[in-house]
């Protein structure tokens, strides 16, 4: 158990390090308007999880590799948290179709993404 703990808190602090450079990155570019960077960073780990899921399923594969990826890794990678809280914030600042907006395009982009994932991992394997 110590050591699951240990490939989570390692694979977490990962995860939010590189959570934080993309996310610098795509708002230096695309500018803090809309939450885009949060948007962008859940599509991919949703996508990411979806396909590790189903990589690890297929193969009767679990361990310390997929604890240390899907809960560490993609776990501080991904931010639902940070997604409840710019969905407050446009509430707060009168932006409400902004965060209806963000909230459905979030969670449709989500489920579309770890669906995706999952069907590449699957993909030509029968």
């Amino acid at each position: 158990m110590l050591k699951s703990l240990l490939y989570v808190g390692l694979g977490s602090a990962l995860g939010g390090i590189f959570r934080f450079l993309c996310y610098f990155l795509i708002t230096l570019k695309f500018g803090k308007n809309f939450p885009i960077g949060t948007f962008i960073i859940n599509g991919i780990g949703s996508f990411l999880i979806g396909f590790l899921f189903a990589f690890f399923h297929k193969r009767n594969f679990s361990g310390d590799l997929q604890i240390f990826l899907l809960t560490g890794v993609l776990g501080g990678f991904t931010t639902f948290s940070a997604f409840s809280l710019e969905t407050l914030q446009l509430i707060e600042q009168k932006e409400c179709y902004k965060a209806v907006i963000y909230v459905l395009g979030s969670v449709f982009l989500g489920v579309v993404a770890c669906f995706g994932g999952y069907l590449l991992a699957h993909w030509g394997h029968k």
